[in-house]
Order: structure tokens, then sequence, then C-alpha cells
């Protein structure tokens, strides 16, 4: 059985680096089999190196708050950058497999501490329409993200947009409870009860 095992996964092996059409795309080390990152371009790979220098970049910022800094010219690109390489999940349709969650689960976490980051320096320097884009992108990407609804409602507050505010918390209200049957934290309806005054 070993033998017929092994004579299988070399056979596979070999047919998995013909269509990649390079031998050293693929390596195995120690019982392992790996895409070579000298080889390959994989989207994670890149968006999880993106987001390291993103955040770096806006812990500096953040460090530099009380001092007279400006920002990196190059930041607001890297940051865009870094966002349009996550177009959803991670390989959402094969949710079965136990072995794509805890990968799933910590790009979901980097994106949107990315999304939260970048959301609250805009708000700071007063940018509520690219807070405002920033945010309607993270919920594309992830609805049920509550406090993204949160900062989109008070930058439409900010903008004087009473009707979006009050309609994005009508949209929270509606994917909690379909999504997770639930309702939204007593933090979201009391900003929803200020804006009806």
């Amino acid at each position: 059985d070993g033998d017929a095992a092994h004579s299988a996964f070399t056979t596979t092996l070999s047919r998995l680096r013909e269509l990649l059409g390079m031998e050293r795309g693929i390596r195995v080390q120690e019982g392992r089999i790996t895409q070579s990152h000298q080889h390959c371009w994989v989207d994670a790979w890149a968006f999880d190196n993106l987001l390291e220098t993103s955040l770096k970049g806006l812990r500096a910022l953040r460090q530099a708050r009380d001092r007279e800094t400006t920002e990196p010219p190059d930041l607001g690109a890297l940051v865009g950058k870094t966002l349009a390489l996550y177009q959803g999940h991670f390989l959402p349709a094969e949710e079965a497999h136990v072995w794509t969650t805890s990968y799933r689960e910590r790009l979901r976490a980097k994106f949107l501490r990315l999304i939260g980051r970048w959301g609250e320096r805009l708000e700071r320097a007063g940018q509520w329409r690219e807070a405002t884009e920033a945010y309607q992108r993270s919920l594309e990407v992830d609805d049920l993200a509550e406090e993204f609804y949160q900062r989109l409602m008070l930058c439409y507050q900010q903008f004087g947009l009473r009707a979006e505010a009050l309609s994005t918390y009508h949209r929270c209200r509606k994917v909690l409870s379909t999504s997770l049957g639930v309702s939204p934290s007593p933090k979201t309806d009391a900003l929803y009860r200020s804006l009806q005054t």
C-alpha cells in the first residue's frame, strides 16, 4: 500500500509540475508540498506581504500623530493596492474542508484590521468621503462586520446624509438577523437613535 501511495503521489506531482510548466514551481520538503515563493505568485501571499507593509506605515503615522508629520505619499496607494488584492474570503467554495478555515479567518481578520486602521486615519484627517468608500468596500467583502456599519453611519452623519445613515442601520439589522439570527449591538442601536433626533 505504501509503495502504491508513493507511486500515485509521484505521478500526481509530476502532472502538476507539467501543468504549471515549471519543475521548480512546486517544492517537496520534509514531507510537505508547497508552491515556491521564488517561482509562483499567489494573491494571498502578496496580500499578506503588502498588508504588513501597510500596517507598518499606519503604525508609524499613529506614533508620529502628535508631531508635525506628513503622510508618506505612497501610503494611500499602497493601502489601495493591498485592499484591491482581497477579493473575498479565501477559497469560499472549500468551506467544508477544515484546513482552509484558519487561513481564511486569519486573512479576513487582517483585512478588517487594515480597513479599520485606514478608516480611522481618514476620519482623523477629515477625509470623510474616502473613509465612507473604505467602509463600503469592507462591507462588500464582509457584510457581517458590524463595526463598519457603525463607522459608515458616522461618516454619513458628517456629510449630513441622514437618510443614508438610517438606511445603513436597517441594512445592518437585516443582514445580522438573516445571517446570524441576532439584532444589532446596543452601541449600533444607540447610534441609530441619535440619528433619529
